[in-house]
């Protein structure tokens, strides 16, 4: 039915009717040239863009966050990379939303 089920959460993504499948295949495609770009960059330019968007203290707790959840257990290294992909994107639409509700130039 178009479900996929992911550390027990269900998404439903391809059953929300033309408008959500459509903004799915949108935003996988931003998604998928945004990793391309990301593959083929110069690891210092890449260090520098993570430095100026998320900061020395987000990437090193990423790291450690990372490091944690992969050494608990191992053997499920793929489904926890899916999770830390996942969760990496939830923080940042969370961000989005407060930045929304709280704007930096209030009129």
């Amino acid at each position: 039915m178009g479900r996929s089920a992911h550390r027990g959460y269900v998404f439903r993504g391809a059953t929300r009717g033309a408008k959500g499948v459509g903004m799915d295949t949108e935003k996988k495609s931003w998604a998928v040239e945004f990793i391309n770009a990301i593959r083929e960059m110069d690891p210092a330019l890449l260090n520098a863009l993570i430095v100026r968007e998320a900061g020395e203290s987000l990437a090193q707790f990423f790291l450690s966050y990372s490091a944690n959840l992969i050494s608990k257990d191992p053997e499920r290294v793929l489904e926890n990379t899916s999770s830390l992909m996942l969760m990496g994107y939830l923080i940042r639409a969370n961000e989005d939303r407060h930045q929304a509700a709280s704007p930096l130039f209030p009129s």
